[in-house]
């Protein structure tokens, strides 16, 4: 019997589980085993892989014993028409020829025909009847033509390979350099390897370690597992959702100092769909109120390019063709890293009000979010690059005097990225596919239209209100003048049932009342009346004022500003003082240039009668006029002087000889 054939006939002997069984009987699919007085009933077809004949288990075996499909796939055309005319050979002597009276006749003419002797002959039968066809196969042609090198010097070199991880570039040349003198000291009077043969055996050790190319990539190479990789699968749209902030590769101008900054951009990537849910961008570094920005946005219909004739783009609510929907779709997990404005008790906040889950990134993997940041690089490829001010993914790659070439507000940059995007929703993806139909390319949009189509689930937020659950909540009394917070008044009609009330609230705010306030724009703050169960916007007193956003930040930084100058007693006055320099353009130092430009990642307010365009919005650079913004309201009044009424009362009564004053 063959030895690689397991033989389960009746009273056939096999080793099985580190015994000697006899099979006994057959019953359909099921054998039954007999070991002393053990009797076990096995299924057949289980036993594959996991026993074997006692025949062949007492034989030695090679320990080089490849499949024979392997051995002859290595072989070039040529040696396999060499070996396949030798197996042709071989094959004769199996069958008797009647054109020889005498076997070893037969023998000695197939051996003249290979050029070969009878005992070599005898070998190549032998190992063709245990192997077929790759028995033939000359051992010599399958051996590894890399030249020798001592294990224990390729030991010494991954180590020194791996102590520059987090180090500065080494050259082949340093590498090998300590590799030999680590190898001489612990072993003495042993060979080296060769200049040539060192060199080739570094770059093959280094290979997917990238000792000698960016260091950054290094880190990042390093970091990933050696074993293998797992995947995190989405069955549907809206089941895990992928937040992720990176510094884009170009600049963007802040219109109040005239500087350039960087910006971080922040995405929200659904993982079924590769679908951008939500993104916002932010100079100099994103906050947590971004990152509850762009949650926000993956709950709400978003319109990726020029609002006049762009549809909304994907959400995971009902089809736009049958309903139109308000409020999208509410995610299961989102998958983030530990950065702070991830982590952070606002962001916690709103996952738990939502249901949501965060599952948090492994530190230093970017291989946990593989998709978002090739989101990111798509995105460096097809759009940054053809940006102005584009400075490249490195320094290494910066032009020179990218500062003085055109340049882009930090608004119109974030249009144009909103723009593009809805354009990468429209182009095939590689990474996404049907399996009943894998070769046909499918985009962003069209994965989210399958997915939305076949999952059958749908998970919408059940609050019309669901932007307040994204601001932050401050206690205040309301007086007779309004609210108070942080040194600002707000004030409005909503307020009038509560003035001077107690709230029923009690805990560590007891009697005060929750106002929303967004810290990017303190122009306003909201109130609920839990009488009504409507909210209401209170205006600041100083918000006619301004016709861009107003953050927290500069507004507490103009209380500090006066404090520091010995300027001013009035905060009030500060507060105007501080307009007045924006609008002139002027701030003072470090800290107010930051502080200004995150009125500039914010679009001026536009009036629900306007007619421009989203680009024409995004192009202002949303700086507070406040001289120009009181010139029009003085213009706007019509101004009377005091004497016409004098004159207008003589013209209509000549006779009048004067004005009697009474005293009372």
């Amino acid at each position: 019997m063959n030895e690689h054939v397991l033989d389960l006939s009746v009273s056939a002997t096999v080793w099985f589980e580190g015994q000697v069984w006899q099979v006994v009987e057959h019953q359909a699919n099921a054998v039954i085993l007999q070991c002393g007085t053990e009797l076990r009933k096995i299924h057949a077809p289980s036993l594959l892989g996991r026993a074997e004949s006692v025949v062949s288990h007492d034989r030695d075996r090679p320990a080089d014993d490849e499949l024979g499909a392997i051995v002859l796939s290595a072989l070039t055309p040529n040696q396999r028409a060499k070996v396949e005319a030798h197996a042709k050979v071989v094959r004769r002597l199996l069958e008797p020829d009647i054109g020889f009276p005498h076997v070893r006749e037969q023998y000695t003419a197939a051996a003249a025909e290979l050029g070969a002797d009878l005992r070599t002959l005898q070998r190549m039968l032998n190992r063709y009847r245990a192997q077929g066809v790759a028995g033939l196969v000359d051992a010599r042609l399958l051996k590894s033509t890399r030249r020798s090198v001592d294990p224990r010097w390729d030991a010494f070199c991954v180590s020194v390979l791996a102590s520059y991880r987090n180090a500065s570039n080494p050259t082949i040349k340093a590498v090998i350099a300590r590799t030999n003198a680590l190898y001489s000291s612990a072993h003495p009077g042993l060979p080296l390897p060769s200049q040539s043969v060192a060199y080739e055996r570094v770059h093959e050790l280094d290979k997917g370690r990238h000792t000698f190319d960016s260091a950054k990539t290094r880190r990042t190479s390093t970091s990933a597992s050696q074993e293998q990789l797992g995947r995190l699968r989405a069955d549907r749209p809206g089941q895990y959702v992928v937040l992720d902030t990176t510094r884009l590769d170009v600049f963007a101008m802040e219109p109040v100092t005239l500087r350039w900054l960087n910006v971080e951009l922040t995405v929200a990537m659904d993982l079924y769909s590769r679908c951008i849910m939500g993104a916002t961008l932010r100079a100099v570094a994103a906050a947590s109120p971004d990152v509850a920005a762009v949650l926000y946005q993956t709950m709400t219909p978003q319109r990726w390019g020029p609002a006049e004739d762009t549809p909304d783009g994907p959400y995971a609510g009902v089809p736009e063709a049958l309903v139109v929907k308000e409020t999208g779709a509410v995610p299961d997990t989102i998958v983030v890293d530990h950065g702070k404005i991830y982590m952070s008790q606002h962001v916690r906040g709103l996952c738990h009000r939502f249901g949501i889950n965060i599952q948090p990134a492994r530190p230093g993997v970017g291989s946990d979010k593989p998709t978002v940041e090739r989101f990111f690089r798509t995105l460096r490829q097809q759009l940054l690059e053809h940006l102005p001010a584009y400075k490249g993914p490195d320094v290494h790659s910066r032009g020179k005097d990218v500062e003085k070439q055109a340049f882009l507000y930090v608004a119109e940059l974030e249009q144009i990225i909103r723009e593009w995007i809805g354009i990468y929703h429209h182009t095939p993806h590689d990474g996404l596919r049907d399996p009943r139909l894998p070769e046909v390319d499918l985009s962003p949009i069209e994965m989210f239209s399958r997915g939305r189509a076949t999952s059958g689930v749908l998970l919408l937020p059940a609050s019309e209100d669901l932007v307040r659950e994204f601001l932050q909540v401050e206690w205040r009394t309301i007086q007779h003048y309004g609210v108070e917070i942080h040194g600002r008044r707000y004030d409005g009609p909503g307020l009038n049932l509560h003035r001077g009330r107690k709230s029923h609230y009690g805990g560590a705010h007891a009697s005060k009342w929750p106002f929303m306030v967004d810290p990017d724009d303190v122009r306003w703050v909201y109130f609920k009346d839990p009488d009504t169960a409507s909210w209401h916007r209170l205006e600041w007193e100083h918000a006619h004022y301004i016709d861009a956003p107003f953050s927290q930040d500069a507004a507490e930084y103009t209380r500090r500003l006066s404090v520091q100058a010995n300027r001013h007693v009035d905060p009030a006055q500060a507060l105007q003082d501080l307009l007045r320099d924006w609008s002139e353009q002027q701030v003072t130092d470090r800290r107010a240039k930051n502080l200004a430009l995150r009125l500039s990642t914010q679009r001026t307010v536009v009036g629900p009668d306007t007619d421009r365009s989203a680009r024409e919005i995004a192009s202002d650079p949303g700086v507070i006029d406040f001289f120009s913004h009181r010139k029009s309201r003085m213009d706007a009044a019509e101004l009377t002087d005091d004497l016409d009424v004098f004159d207008k009362y003589y013209a209509e009564h000549p006779d009048a000889e004067g004005l009697e004053v009474f005293d009372e």
